[in-house]
């Protein structure tokens, strides 16, 4: 059960994301450096530059052909 009873909805998104070194919080679409190398994805912090995450990004899934 929820703790909050109050019905209220949380005052941020769930796609919020926060820099752990300058406390910098906004939506990845609203904000964050995304810097796409080949298959690495790297976000930055545009308030003090730090990597927020840095990942390869995933591929989408190949078909399988029935034999």
């Amino acid at each position: 059960m929820n703790a909050d009873a109050s019905g209220s909805p949380p005052s941020r998104g769930k796609s919020v994301l926060f820099c752990p070194e300058c406390r910098f919080e906004s939506p990845l679409s609203e904000g964050w450096l995304v810097v796409s190398d080949g298959d690495e994805r790297t976000i930055v912090c545009p308030e003090c530059g730090h990597v927020a995450d840095h990942r390869a990004e995933r591929a989408a899934p190949t078909p399988q052909h029935a034999d």
